[in-house]
């Protein structure tokens, strides 16, 4: 019995870990704002990289949502979210992020770069990557896909 408790509680502590990841937000060389759930780049230059701890209590977020509230309250009306969403086909995590937004129902544009060259050339001139899903929402670029990444951006002020 001692073996199955101790078992458990491994398990629970090594799932706890992992369910609640860290976030980095960090300005590029071009002077967007990135937000992803792994570092930046070494071979690009980064400014005011900040890593977000999940229970850190995340003083950005809050004071963004303070700020939301206020001006929600003066403007009586919400903000537009603005969301474009660069796809390859047969990506799972484009499916993901695909039904992220339409489950909040979060308009959202979305480019399918095997399908329209456009796109593709699109991209090209925001990013040199071709790692999908690619992300930006409220002007700030996000790569892969994490709900609570993803959540974190939406509540950003573009």
């Amino acid at each position: 019995m001692k073996k199955y408790l101790l078992l458990f509680l491994l398990l629970f502590i090594f799932l706890y870990g992992t369910a609640n990841a860290d976030f980095y937000t960090w300005e590029d060389e071009n002077g967007a704002t990135q937000i992803t759930d792994y570092p930046p780049p070494k071979d690009k230059s980064a400014k005011g990289v900040q890593i977000h701890n999940y229970e850190s209590g995340d003083l950005i977020t809050l004071e963004n949502e303070k700020n939301q509230k206020l001006s929600s309250k003066n403007n009586k009306s919400n903000k537009k979210v603005d969301v474009v969403l660069y796809t390859k086909n047969d990506c799972q995590d484009c499916d993901k992020a695909r039904e992220f937004f339409k489950a909040k129902n979060i308009p959202f544009t979305e480019y399918n770069m095997e399908k329209d060259a456009e796109a593709a050339a699109r991209r090209k001139e925001i990013d040199d990557g071709e790692d999908v899903p690619f992300a930006i929402i409220n002007r700030n670029r996000v790569y892969g896909f994490s709900e609570s990444v993803y959540d974190k951006a939406l509540k950003l002020n573009p």
